[in-house]
């Protein structure tokens, strides 16, 4: 199968899962039930993570995934952000979907919708990250609300989720244009005028990755170098999984 192929059958099934999961996830649902079930989803297709499955729940945005001993629960009136990606012989697909359980929160999952399919309008050879940007930052503003500004969208690349051209969502000076064969994840975050338009990290790390190796005469440093690299191929990884291993 060629490139190409692995893209859209890894695509396929992701589209597959966020479906049927946006369906299934309910109130007073286990985050760590739903996400070790997913990524054993993704394995008996003959696939791999391509990170830990996201489960972000009301004021955090992004990047949140269960740990070990993790007790959270799918809380009454919240609104959760589903982020699952899959890896098929180094190819990665990327995709979210924001599940509602009030409706205060449809107008924000409503606007960040129709920033993506902006977005992808606009996404074409040729075309400048800066137009993309363009193209999200107008769209929220246009509705109203205000688009998370160091949350981006990223260039995808073989056995890298993230690999240096990033797609704001706000206005851009990337030069930055898009060529064919180019795969990336647009990713708009979005929240209300009152808020602050910045998201802050948490004192835990939840999600770590493989940066380079290090001389250490630890044993317990050197098996984690080596699933880093190994194991997890580079890509993002979790405390749940190190325990597995």
């Amino acid at each position: 199968m060629s490139e190409e192929d692995d893209y859209f059958r890894a695509g396929e099934a992701l589209s597959a899962i966020l479906d049927r999961w946006q369906s299934k996830i309910k109130e007073g649902m286990s985050l760590i039930s739903i996400a070790e079930d997913i990524e054993k989803e993704i394995t008996e297709m003959g696939m791999k993570s391509a990170f830990p499955v996201n489960l972000s729940m009301n004021e955090i945005a992004a990047h949140y995934t269960p740990f070990p001993s993790d007790r959270s629960y799918v809380q009454r009136g919240s609104v959760l952000k589903l982020d699952v990606g899959i890896v098929l012989n180094g190819c990665i697909v990327d995709a979210a979907r924001t599940i509602c359980f009030s409706d205060s929160y449809k107008k924000m999952s409503d606007v960040a919708k129709e920033a993506f399919y902006e977005a992808v309008r606009v996404m074409k050879p040729g075309a400048r990250i800066m137009d993309v940007s363009r193209a999200i930052y107008e769209r929220i503003k246009n509705e109203g609300m205000k688009p998370i500004k160091n949350l981006a969208g990223h260039k995808i690349t073989k056995y890298k989720l993230h690999s240096g051209i990033d797609v704001p969502n706000y206005p851009s000076l990337s030069l930055y244009k898009l060529k064919p064969g180019d795969v990336f994840a647009v990713e708009p975050f979005v929240t209300t005028q009152e808020g602050e338009g910045i998201v802050l990290n948490d004192n835990r790390t939840y999600i770590f990755s493989f940066k380079r190796n290090v001389r250490t005469s630890s044993s317990l440093e050197k098996t984690l170098m080596r699933l880093a690299q190994k194991q997890f191929m580079g890509l993002p990884f979790c405390e749940r999984w190190v325990k597995k291993e």
